[in-house]
């Protein structure tokens, strides 16, 4: 499919409305750019949820965000009338949890992320190790000596780090190289982090870009769009027939490419951080979406 053939839900005829809406008992929804922008809801989504599940559609979903807790999102769920349980969302920092403890992981992690993120892995149980965070003196004796400290780390996690800084790549690079055996694991890769309209923050994928190449290894990604968390979503949210599913995200990289490695139907909406342009641009065929939507609120209008 190219980007030209993708088509918007209101455009479709009454059949093929039909047969759109007949074809997924299951959505998956992104959060950010989908349901809310990092402030605010987006205006009809309450609408959208509620439509969805008058016609029968089981509801589902995940973000590539830890830095909010599951109580942050269940509040900011309540105010869609949606009441949300721990098993209805998936995130970086539980689907790392998850994975450790399919490993039967046993020693020190080292984490690079928000405090909520290693919040859940502590809660889990891990042993984690963080830092430096205080500016350190500006001299390579000073620095080798903070960043080498030959902790018996056996896990090296990435994530968002608003606190990220030189010391910190450092001492995550030497655990990685000094020790082949220790686990490489990232949770979202996502090079932009769309803030608003217009304003956008550099994402973690560049700082785990830098890890990588740094080290010549590739981490496990368990955050959109990573092989390995496609592998495990219809597990963890009880799914038989990919082909039932339709993912619905606001990002052609890591939204619809995840949806593609999944097997799911794809819908792309322009609430969040892709523009019209930037869709018809797409040309990897694991990024286009089968359909689009200025917002999830249309999807009101086309079950009408």
């Amino acid at each position: 499919m190219s980007s030209n053939q993708t088509q918007h839900v209101l455009n479709l005829t009454p059949t093929e409305r039909r047969k759109f809406s007949d074809s997924f008992d299951c959505v998956i929804c992104d959060c950010d750019g989908v349901l809310w922008t990092v402030f605010e809801p987006i205006p009809g989504i309450e609408q959208a949820l509620a439509t969805l599940r008058t016609h029968g559609k089981t509801i589902r979903y995940i973000t590539n965000n830890s830095v909010r807790t599951f109580d942050h999102y269940a509040a900011q769920f309540r105010t869609l009338g949606v009441t949300l349980t721990p098993s209805d969302i998936i995130h970086p920092a539980l689907a790392i949890v998850q994975h450790l403890k399919s490993l039967d992981f046993q020693g020190l992690i080292y984490c690079l992320a928000t405090q909520s993120f290693k919040n859940v892995l502590v809660n889990a149980g891990f042993e984690l190790i963080e830092g430096p965070d205080q500016p350190l003196e500006e001299s390579f004796k000073k620095i080798i000596a903070t960043v080498h400290d030959r902790a018996p780390v056996k896990a090296v996690v990435i994530d968002v780090d608003f606190n990220i800084n030189y010391p910190k790549l450092l001492r995550a690079e030497l655990y990685l190289k000094n020790d082949p055996d220790c686990l490489f694991i990232a949770g979202a890769t996502d090079k932009v982090l769309h803030a608003r309209k217009d304003f956008n923050l550099i994402g973690p994928g560049h700082f785990l870009e830098v890890l990588e190449q740094s080290t010549g290894r590739k981490a496990t990604v368990l955050g959109k769009p990573g092989d390995q968390l496609a592998g495990k979503v219809c597990d963890l949210f009880g799914i038989e027939d990919r082909r039932r599913v339709l993912f619905v995200g606001d990002m052609l990289q890591q939204d619809m490419a995840f949806a593609s490695r999944c097997g799911f139907q794809k819908l792309l909406v322009l609430s969040g951080g892709t523009s019209t342009d930037d869709m018809l641009q797409e040309r990897d065929v694991e990024c286009i979406p089968n359909y689009y939507a200025d917002s999830l609120a249309d999807l009101v209008k086309m079950f009408e």
